[in-house]
């Protein structure tokens, strides 16, 4: 269970979508969870020349962590355009470390993940360095990248394949190669679809794919429906398209 922005952006980087998810982790609901918070570590991703680059990285809880203010000094450099993922975890597989902490980032894909998904093994020859199964699912959408060289076809491949007919309590997926930002949203329980919720806000220099928020976003906002895959490229257009 966890919680997770992803943001394709033209000019400087939005920090807001940042302090919101920290806000986020710090006092965010859980599901069946007396404790708020989402404190089992986070991670921001973004691209330099093309290449994922962590820009921090942490299992400590994000709001507590030093560590966060230098990594949103370097956000503020990148360069534009560009993609950023970033992800507060709330443990579900695995415990709070590095190993575990999303976004994972797997032969130049990024992956983050929130939800569970019983019973998944990893590609045949290949170890995760960590417990999560969120890991796997990353390793699982990287080994069909290479095969395809096709990023939309490989999470589509994905979720045919390696998710329908397992166990899951959801599968909210932020994924991209530095090109194309994409967002996935499944879930199995109806009284949990607010949690497992993924909206985009389309604003004037950058769109956003979120989750719970508390600074709110403006501009042209909706939520990804339930078996729906929505990808944003570059230049912020913005395409749909129903998998389920």
């Amino acid at each position: 269970m966890c919680r997770m922005v992803g943001v394709v952006f033209n000019g400087e980087f939005p920090a807001g979508t940042l302090n919101d998810l920290r806000h986020v982790a710090e006092i965010g609901a859980i599901p069946d969870e007396s404790e708020r918070g989402h404190r089992d570590g986070w991670g921001i991703v973004s691209f330099v020349n093309g290449s994922p680059r962590y820009l921090g990285r942490s299992p400590r809880p994000m709001h507590l962590d030093p560590s966060f203010d230098s990594a949103m000094q370097d956000v503020q450099r990148l360069g534009a355009p560009n993609i950023l993922i970033a992800h507060a975890r709330a443990a579900s597989k695995g415990g709070a470390k590095m190993e575990n902490t999303h976004p994972f980032v797997v032969n130049g894909i990024v992956v983050g993940h929130n939800g569970t998904v019983q019973d998944l093994e990893p590609p045949r020859g290949k170890i995760p360095k960590g417990e999560s199964d969120s890991e796997i699912l990353a390793m699982l959408l990287a080994e069909r990248y290479s095969e395809s060289n096709d990023l939309e076809y490989s999470i589509k491949s994905l979720v045919s394949e390696d998710i329908r007919g397992k166990d899951f309590s959801a599968v909210i997926l932020l994924v991209s190669d530095g090109k194309t930002l994409f967002g996935y949203r499944d879930y199995k329980r109806d009284d949990r679809a607010s949690y497992y919720n993924l909206g985009v806000a389309r604003c004037k220099d950058y769109v956003a794919l979120y989750q719970e928020t508390f600074m709110g976003y403006s501009g042209d906002l909706f939520q990804v429906a339930k078996g729906e895959l929505v990808s944003i490229s570059l230049d912020q257009s913005v395409k749909r398209l129903m998998l389920a």
